[in-house]
């Protein structure tokens, strides 16, 4: 980033039960449809919006689609919401930001906006043209002005968005977001159709930012409306539209937005998402055929059954190219772990494989900071690698001759197990791992307010750049840096990176960054991710990208 990224004061900001229990308190809500699919008119598609893959042929247009998810979302609200449920949601389903990413490894390409933006010679000004189709949910046309709006809201430090930070290139951002102004200087709508967005500094990543959900547009009249129901009842202007968000039964409706700007999509008439399934309940189901996609793909715990039978394997999984990290974080409020030789010793004392071995092939043992494989970048970094003698010689010169640790982990896979596996691991070398299991949202609000010793993090990269990594998670003052690491070499290699022209330029510089967090040890690296999407074989044209989701606006259902 341009400058220190600041740490919102609060990232869970919906209490339980927010809508409160909605049931059917949307205008327009219907029965649910029965499941069988048996008939519908051939889908006549002119044109997809950015994304993998294309229409093949027989497409038919009708149906449902229900998805499983173990927890609820954070929230629907493209500026709050984060963990996988939530992204799903606002990604593919209810929003549609300027940009979206083209095919599988592509990059931006217009989705919202008319056309690719225009760059001023400096690299500072990106003029945007609108579509003049695009729409939201509740009909009113979308306008330039609509995205002045919903960034400027994105900056209110009330609000606390998560996403507030990557929008502190544009000049006047970080006055808003500090309260010393009201309106953001660097963004203005040129006529209703037109958005100008004037940059402090060169950034690489500002495409890729248009990509992302929580640039999208939103109208200011219906959150206004809707008041703090909007975080499960927003309005956007994505292939669906929310119709049903019921509380006690644990599921979402979407259905298709007719006005949707890319005609002949999407194809699925109504799209649910069910939550509260536990893992192995969602197995079940979805051989039973009473879900059709597990939203957060194969876990640890069911990955074994559906990939060590290779008939299996080819009907239900669908990996998925992605760029994701697995690390562990240190609070460096502790004494102990300021020490970096304390650190170092942490990370040499870590034996990957066999860790990595009870993830079933969700990841791969790796010791650096970012994922193993990136585009057009050329890593100098040396991994860490299992080594308990150095390991052990690294505390004793530390003067560190029994160290316990405090290790709370959620309930998401793969954390509890790999908790258990480090704990041995980490016992090994002298230092002892008092495991604390609670609930996810539990977890994700200790470790957003600073507790804990040592703890598993992931992360995936949508910004197709390491810079969203490293920007976000060990920056000083980053969004998500709750361990309050802080290193000056860090930022500033991290700056000249966010200004670079080129990505190749940007990566070289990164590739120091990388190289000086290994060096310092700010975290104890695990593995490099991997994803694999699972959906039942009557689930066809069935898309994804790992940095969005599942492409709900282009599968269809076999008849049958």
């Amino acid at each position: 980033m341009a400058g220190p990224l600041h740490i919102p004061t609060r990232r869970i900001v919906l209490a339980t039960g927010v809508a409160g229990a909605a049931g059917a308190f949307l205008s327009g809500c219907t029965g649910e449809e029965a499941r069988p699919v048996r008939s519908g008119p051939l889908a006549d598609v002119p044109e997809w919006a950015p994304g993998p893959g294309a229409d093949p042929p027989g497409a038919r247009r009708r149906g449902k689609v229900i998805t499983a998810w173990a927890t609820e979302a954070q929230s629907y609200d493209p500026a709050i919401g984060w963990d996988l449920h939530s992204w799903e949601a606002i990604s593919t389903v209810l929003h549609s930001p300027l940009y979206h990413y083209r095919g599988q490894y592509d990059g931006p390409a217009p989705h919202a906006a008319a056309a690719m933006p225009t760059v001023s010679r400096d690299g500072r000004v990106y003029t945007i043209p609108l579509r003049r189709d695009a729409r939201f949910h509740n009909g009113r046309p979308v306008t330039a002005q609509d995205y002045v709006d919903s960034w400027t809201r994105i900056l209110d430090p009330d609000l606390a968005s998560w996403a507030a930070s990557f929008l502190f290139t544009i000049e006047g951002a970080e006055a808003v977001y500090e309260k010393k102004a009201e309106k953001v200087s660097g963004l203005r709508a040129l006529d209703s159709h037109t958005l100008r967005i004037r940059l402090t500094e060169p950034d690489v990543l500002m495409l890729a930012l248009l990509c992302q959900p929580y640039t999208a547009a939103l109208p200011a009249e219906e959150i206004r409306r809707l008041g703090s129901s909007f975080g499960r009842t927003p309005v956007g202007t994505g292939p669906y539209r929310i119709t049903r968000y019921d509380s006690k039964r644990q599921r979402a409706t979407f259905r298709r937005f007719d006005q949707y700007f890319w005609d002949g999509t999407p194809l699925v008439d109504t799209v649910e998402f069910r939550w509260g399934i536990d893992y192995a309940m969602q197995l079940l189901q979805l051989n039973a055929g009473s879900i059709d996609i597990l939203g957060e793909g194969l876990v640890a715990s069911q990955a074994p059954k559906f990939t060590a039978d290779e008939e299996t394997r080819e009907r239900f999984v669908h990996p998925v190219p992605v760029r994701g990290s697995q690390w562990l974080a240190l609070n460096l409020k502790r004494p102990e772990l300021r020490d970096r030789r304390v650190r170092q010793a942490l990370n040499w004392a870590v034996d990957r494989e066999q860790l990595m071995r009870v993830t079933f092939g969700l990841s791969d043992p790796w010791g650096c900071p970012f994922p193993e494989k990136l585009d057009r970048y050329q890593r100098t970094a040396k991994p860490y690698t299992y080594d308990p003698d150095r390991a052990r010689a690294l505390l004793r010169e530390a003067g560190v001759r029994r160290l316990r640790l405090d290790f709370p982990h959620g309930s998401q896979d793969p954390w509890p197990l790999l908790a258990q596996v480090l704990q041995q691991q980490f016992a090994d070398v002298g230092v002892d791992i008092e495991l604390r299991g609670m609930g996810q949202t539990a977890f994700d609000q200790i470790t957003a307010e600073g507790a804990g010793d040592i703890y598993g993090r992931h992360m995936y990269i949508t910004l197709n750049s390491a810079l969203e990594n490293v920007s976000s998670n060990y920056t000083t003052g980053a969004s998500y840096n709750y361990a309050g690491y802080e290193n000056q070499v860090v930022d500033e290699l991290t700056a000249k990176a966010r200004t670079a022209r080129t990505l190749e330029a940007s990566n070289a510089l990164l590739a120091q960054v990388e190289e000086e967090l290994v060096r310092d040890a700010a975290g104890v690296y695990i593995g490099s991710m991997r994803f694999l999407a699972a959906r039942r074989p009557e689930i066809r044209n069935y898309q994804m990208r790992g940095e969005s989701g599942s492409y709900y606006d282009r599968m269809w259902l076999k008849a049958a």
